[in-house]
């Protein structure tokens, strides 16, 4: 059936230069390929399209009907091609996207906003979960994950390293001693995510691994920044989420001279998912924005 149609379309492009000499120059084929594939179509139809003769060709009644169906397909052809062109231009359809909830928040809710006031066709769903899911098997286009995807089947785009800082609120640094070296944690309240267990802080040559407690344990970081700014202890934080709250004086950073691993931020999707428009776009759109290197700059104290 394909190769009918391509040859539908060459007896379209015979009829419409006049010779075979032309339709074979404008599809890059020799003449005697060109003549001998309407030879076998016409075979296969078992009626004559053309009537041949040393000077023209002409068309016989059966090629006037087949010509028009023929003409018919190209057009089809064309307008499909003008649609995805006009979808290029204007992509539409559907973006299904899964983040944990501090990265929705921070992160993927001002890139969205922005790029449906630039494309308003596209319409966005977001699932905000701190669970890892399985992007193909749930049906997700795109997700944004902590470290680079181990699945071959998923291709990840590096977000930034963006650093975790060690966290608490005025009121409860207020409360208690000034906390100079990552062994006096051991004594603090502090509010911990599941995943971060321990943590290797490092001061110079200086390293110390802080094995987190388990009496205020979340798989929300929102939870323990909240937390933290109410004044339940000393919380870890990537710099997502504590910048702004920095900066607001609603949380300071505790042990500033100790630095931890950062977290690799990935946007990750199935390989064959950039066979559409608006996908393309949205990862465009989260590679370029502001937001992806202006998050991984860590949060600064208020003056």
């Amino acid at each position: 059936m394909f190769k009918q149609l391509q040859d539908m379309a060459l007896f379209t492009l015979v009829v419409e230069t006049g010779s075979f000499t032309a339709a074979a120059k404008r599809a890059g084929l020799p003449k005697s390929s060109v003549s001998q594939r309407i030879s076998h179509l016409e075979q296969e139809l078992g009626l004559r399209l053309l009537m041949r003769t040393t000077r023209q060709l002409s068309l016989t009644f059966a090629g006037e009907r087949y010509l028009v169906h023929c003409q018919e397909m190209m057009q089809a052809s064309e307008r499909a091609s003008q649609s995805l062109q006009m979808l290029k231009a204007s992509p539409s359809g559907r973006v299904r996207i899964t983040a944990p909830a501090g990265l929705a928040v921070t992160l993927l809710a001002p890139i969205v906003t922005d790029f449906q006031l630039r494309y308003p066709e596209v319409s966005i769903e977001v699932y905000v979960s701190d669970t890892v899911t399985d992007l193909v098997g749930a049906g997700f286009d795109l997700g944004i994950r902590t470290g680079k995807p181990q699945d071959f089947t998923l291709i990840g785009r590096f977000l930034g390293l963006y650093p975790r800082y060690l966290l608490a609120s005025p009121q409860y640094l207020s409360q208690v001693e000034p906390v100079t070296h990552p062994s006096q944690l051991e004594h603090h309240r502090c509010i911990t995510h599941r995943a971060w267990s321990e943590c290797l802080l490092r001061k110079g040559d200086e390293t110390y691994r802080w094995l987190q407690t388990a009496h205020h344990v979340t798989d929300n970081l929102l939870y323990a920044r909240q937390c933290a700014i109410a004044g339940a202890g000393i919380t870890f934080l990537p710099s997502f989420l504590a910048t702004t709250v920095v900066q607001q004086g609603l949380l300071q950073p505790v042990l500033e001279e100790w630095r931890a691993e950062g977290n690799e931020l990935y946007l990750v999707y199935p390989n064959r998912t950039l066979n559409m428009p608006a996908l393309e776009r949205f990862v465009e759109a989260v590679m370029t924005h502001p937001l992806v290197t202006e998050y991984a700059a860590g949060p600064k104290a208020k003056r």
